[in-house]
C-alpha cells in the first residue's frame, strides 16, 4: 500500500524515493519532505493508533494502525505531507489526494481495499482503508530471482486483476488505474488487492491527452506520457508487461517499450497466451484488445485448457468480436444433444422446478444412462439431490458435471453449497471463489462465499461477501438473511435486525427469515416478540424444526422447563438428527436432576456430530454429577479435542482430576482455563483449594483474593480465604474472613 517513488514533474517517470534529479531526463526532483516520522502509540483523529510504519516514499507513508473505535480493527493509514511545497504544487498534491479517497470511498469490489474515513491534521492528510496482510507481487519477483513464477499463478492473478480492471473501467465514469505494476499489488493467499491509487484518473471522452504524465518506467503504456489521453486500454498494456514480467522474470523497466516474445524466454508460456501478450502490448492502443473482459475470456480458456492438458493445440488469437472461442469463457465438452435428449432435459427441470425429486431424477438418471458425458444432466441431477437434501450425492454429480465442463457457474456454486452442509468449507471457498472468477457479478456465489467465510470464523470478511452480492441483486432474501446471523454472531444486533427486517420485506412467507429474526431477538432479551416471530416461522411451516427449537429456548429462558422440553421433543419429532436439539435437551434435563435421560440427550448428540464440543462438555458435567469421574475425564478430553480453548471443559478436568486425587494435574487444567478466561470465578476458586491441598497457602490465599475482586458476593470465595489464612496461622484475617462468608449466606 505503500508509496515508494516519487514522479518527475518534466517527464512523469517514477523515481526512488531517494532520487535527487530524474533519472530518466535529469529534472530535479520536488523538494522532498519528511514523512513516516510519527512514533508508535501516536493517537490521530482521536481513534487511529500507530502500530509501525510500513512504508515510505517522496511525500508520503503508510502506517500499520488499530481503529480504537471498532475492537482495535487492524487498519491502514496513508500519510501525505506538503511542508515544503510550492502552494500551487501543494494543491495539485492534496487534490490527487483528496482525488484517492473519494475514487476509493466510491468503490466495493473484493481485489480492492475499502476506505473507511479521511482527514487532514498537522499540515498532513490522511487516508485510513483496509491493511492488508501478505507481500507484494514484487516480493515474490525478487524471491524468484529472475526465474519466470508458474504459469497457473500467473494466470490465477492475471485473471484476478482482468475482473478488478474491468469493475474500473465499466464504473461510471470509468476509473484508469495508470499504475499497474509488482509493487501495487498485494497478494494474500490465493487473493490479490490492487493498491494505490494515488495517480488514477477519471477517463474523460474526448480529452486529447492527460494534464500530468505520470506512471512507472517500463509498465506504463505509450500514450502515458503525454502523447494522448490514458485509456482503458493503457491499463491493459500495463497488465501485459506485468504478465510479461512474471512469466519471463525479465524487468520491463530495463528496457521500457522492448518485448521478446515471452516463449523465447520461458518455453512453458503457451502460444495462445503469447499471442495475446503481443496483443495486448502493442505500441498502438487501437490493436489492443477492446476490454479487459475480452482479456479475461482467453486466460479463462489458456487456463481451461492448462488444466485439460491441451495447452499444444492451436487456438485463435482475439482478432475482434467475430473471434468467440472465448466469448462465453466455456468450452464445452458434451456431445450435440439430439432432439429427444433436450426434450427429456427440459421436461428434467420442469419436475425439478416443481419440487417434483422422484420423476426429476428418473429423467436425469435417464439421459445419463444414454449420454454420460452430458453435463448439462449431472448438472440438474446434482441441484435435485440438493433439493432432496442428498448434499453428498450432489456433491459427486456437481463434481462429475465440472469434469466435463469446468466452466459451468451453476454447478460450482451447487458444489459449493453441497460442501458447505458437508462442513468442508474450505474447499466450498475455493468453489465458490472459481464461480466468481467466471462470473464476477454472480450474487449466488458471493452469497456462497460469505457463507463458507463465516463457517470458517471470519466474519468481516463474510460481510464484505454479503454485501458484494447485495450490490449485484439488492433483493436477495437469502444474502439478507445470512448476513443478519454474522451479525447476530458479532452481537451487533440493531444492525442484525434491520438485515433480518430487509429479508422478510422481500420473502414475507419464509420461515427461515422469520426464525433469523427470532434468533436475534432472543440475544436481545426481547423473549415475547421472539417466541411471536417463531410462531410466525411455523405459520409458514408447522414442521419448521428450527423454529420449534427457537420457541423451547424463549420458554427455557422463561424457566417454563416442560413446555420448553416439549418444543424440544416436538422438534426432534420432525429432525432426529438436529444435534443442537439433543444438546439443550440435555442441559435442560440435567437442569431438572434427571441424569440419565440427559445423559442420553448427550450421547445421542455426540453420535450424531462426534465433533460438536458443547455435547461432549455436557455429558462430561452430568457423568460428573453422577461421579463417574473417569469417564467424565474421558469426555471433558473429548470436548478438548474439539476446542482446545473451551474454558469450561478446562475447568471441568480440573475438577475430575481432583476427583480422582491427582492435584498436580488438576492444577494445571485450572491454569490453562485461567489463561484462555482470566477471569473464570469457578477456576479461581478451585485453584486456591488445589493449592492449599497441596500445601502452596500464600498461593492458595492469592487465588481466593482473585476469586473475591471478581465475585465478591460468593461466601465460598471467602471460605477459601479463610481456608489458606489458618494455614498461615493468621487466625484473625481468618475469622474475619468466616464471618464474611456468614454474612453473605444471611446466617
Amino acid at each position: 500500500m505503500s508509496t515508494l517513488e516519487q514522479f518527475c514533474e518534466n517527464c512523469g517517470a517514477a523515481n526512488a524515493a531517494t532520487a535527487r534529479f530524474c533519472q530518466y531526463c535529469a529534472t530535479a526532483l520536488p523538494f522532498r519532505h519528511t514523512t513516516g516520522a510519527l512514533p508508535e502509540q501516536t493517537l490521530l483523529d482521536g481513534r487511529y493508533q500507530l502500530e509501525a510504519l510500513i512504508g515510505q516514499g517522496g511525500m508520503g507513508a503508510v502506517y500499520k494502525a488499530l481503529d480504537t473505535r471498532f475492537n482495535n480493527r487492524p487498519i491502514a493509514i496513508k500519510e501525505m505531507s506538503k511542508a515544503g511545497l510550492s502552494s500551487t504544487t501543494a494543491q495539485e498534491a492534496e487534490d490527487a489526494f483528496e482525488r484517492e479517497a473519494l475514487l476509493l470511498a466510491d468503490l466495493l469490489h473484493p481485489n480492492l481495499p475499502r476506505i473507511y474515513d479521511h482527514f487532514s491534521e498537522n499540515e498532513r492528510s490522511y487516508l485510513v482503508m483496509d491493511f492488508i496482510e501478505g507481500r507484494t507481487v514484487e516480493d515474490y519477483l525478487e524471491q524468484a530471482g529472475g526465474k519466470p513464477l508458474p504459469l497457473d499463478q500467473v494466470l490465477d492473478w492475471g485473471k484476478q486483476l482482468c475482473d478488478v480492471l474491468n469493475y474500473l473501467h465499466s464504473h461510471q465514469p470509468p476509473i484508469i488505474f495508470r499504475d499497474l505494476k509488482p509493487s501495487n499489488v498485494m497478494v494474500n493467499g490465493n487473493h490479490i488487492y490492487l493498491i494505490d491509487f494515488g495517480i488514477a484518473r477519471v477517463f474523460k471522452p474526448g480529452q486529447s491527452h492527460d494534464t500530468v504524465a505520470l506512471g512507472s518506467p517500463g509498465f506504463a503504456a505509450p500514450e502515458q506520457y503525454g502523447k494522448a489521453q490514458s485509456t482503458p486500454r493503457s491499463d491493459i498494456y500495463s497488465l501485459g508487461a506485468l504478465m510479461h514480467c512474471l512469466l519471463t522474470g525479465v524487468d520491463p523497466s530495463e528496457q521500457p517499450f522492448f518485448f521478446r516474445p515471452a516463449s523465447q524466454l520461458n518455453p512453458m508460456v503457451p502460444h495462445e497466451l503469447e499471442a495475446l501478450l503481443i496483443r495486448m502490448l502493442d505500441m498502438s492502443a487501437e490493436k489492443r484488445p477492446a476490454s479487459a473482459q475480452e482479456v479475461l475470456d482467453v486466460l479463462r480458456h489458456v487456463d481451461q485448457q492448462r488444466i485439460s492438458g491441451t495447452l499444444s493445440q492451436p487456438i485463435a488469437t482475439m482478432s475482434g468480436p467475430t473471434s468467440t472461442p472465448y466469448a462465453s469463457g466455456v468450452a464445452s465438452t458434451m456431445t450435440a444433444s439430439s432432439p429427444e435428449t433436450s426434450q427429456l432435459l427440459q421436461d428434467a427441470y420442469t419436475f425439478y422446478a416443481q419440487r417434483r425429486v422422484p420423476e426429476a431424477l428418473k429423467l436425469y438418471d435417464q439421459v445419463i444412462r444414454t449420454d454420460s458425458l452430458n453435463a448439462q444432466a449431472w448438472q440438474g441431477r446434482g441441484l435435485t439431490q440438493a433439493l432432496n437434501g442428498q448434499h453428498r450425492e450432489a456433491l459427486q454429480s456437481f463434481t462429475r458435471a465440472l469434469q466435463l465442463d469446468p466452466d459451468l457457474v451453476t454447478s460450482l456454486n451447487g458444489k459449493g453449497v453441497a460442501l458447505n452442509r458437508l462442513r468442508q468449507n474450505r474447499d466450498a471457498l475455493q468453489s465458490f471463489d472459481r464461480a466468481i472468477l467466471l462470473e464476477p457479478g454472480n450474487a449466488v456465489a458471493w452469497n456462497g462465499k460469505g457463507a463458507a467465510l463465516s463457517a470458517l470464523g471470519l466474519p468481516e470478511q463474510a460481510l464484505n461477501a454479503f454485501d458484494t452480492a447485495l450490490s449485484f441483486d439488492p433483493r436477495m432474501a437469502l444474502a439478507w438473511s445470512n448476513k443478519s446471523l454474522v451479525l447476530r454472531q458479532m452481537r451487533k444486533y440493531e444492525e442484525a435486525l434491520q438485515a433480518s427486517e430487509q429479508a422478510l420485506s422481500y420473502e414475507p412467507n419464509s420461515a427461515l427469515n422469520w426464525n433469523s429474526k427470532g434468533l436475534i431477538l432472543l440475544e436481545m432479551g426481547r423473549l415475547r416478540e421472539a417466541y411471536q416471530a417463531y410462531q410466525e416461522a411455523l405459520k409458514r411451516d408447522s414442521r419448521f424444526a428450527p423454529a420449534l427449537y427457537g420457541m423451547g429456548n424463549v420458554l427455557y429462558a422463561q424457566q417454563k422447563f416442560k413446555s420448553a422440553l416439549d418444543n424440544y421433543d416436538r422438534a426432534l419429532q420432525f429432525d432426529p438428527n438436529y444435534v443442537k436439539v439433543w444438546e439443550r435437551r440435555g442441559q435442560l434435563l440435567q437442569e431438572l436432576g434427571n441424569y440419565r435421560r440427559s445423559l442420553e440427550s448427550f450421547e445421542r448428540a455426540t453420535q450424531i456430530d462426534p465433533s460438536f464440543a458443547p455435547a461432549w462438555l455436557g455429558k462430561a458435567t452430568v457423568l460428573s454429577r453422577m461421579e463417574r469421574y473417569d469417564m467424565a475425564l474421558n469426555a471433558y478430553e473429548e470436548a478438548l479435542r474439539r476446542n482446545p480453548s473451551l474454558p469450561a471443559a478446562l475447568n471441568g478436568k480440573g475438577n475430575a482430576l481432583y476427583r480422582l486425587g491427582n492435584y498436580s494435574a488438576a492444577l494445571s487444567a485450572y491454569d490453562n482455563a485461567l489463561k484462555v478466561n482470566p477471569r473464570m470465578v469457578s477456576a479461581l476458586h478451585n485453584k486456591s483449594l488445589i493449592l492449599k491441598l497441596l500445601g502452596r497457602y500464600n498461593e492458595a490465599l492469592a487465588a481466593a483474593e482473585s476469586a473475591i475482586r471478581l465475585a465478591p458476593n460468593d461466601p465460598d470465595n471467602w471460605l477459601r480465604k479463610a481456608e489458606a489464612l489458618r494455614k498461615l496461622y493468621r487466625k484473625r484475617d481468618a475469622r474475619a474472613a468466616e464471618a464474611e462468608a456468614e454474612r453473605l449466606r444471611g446466617v
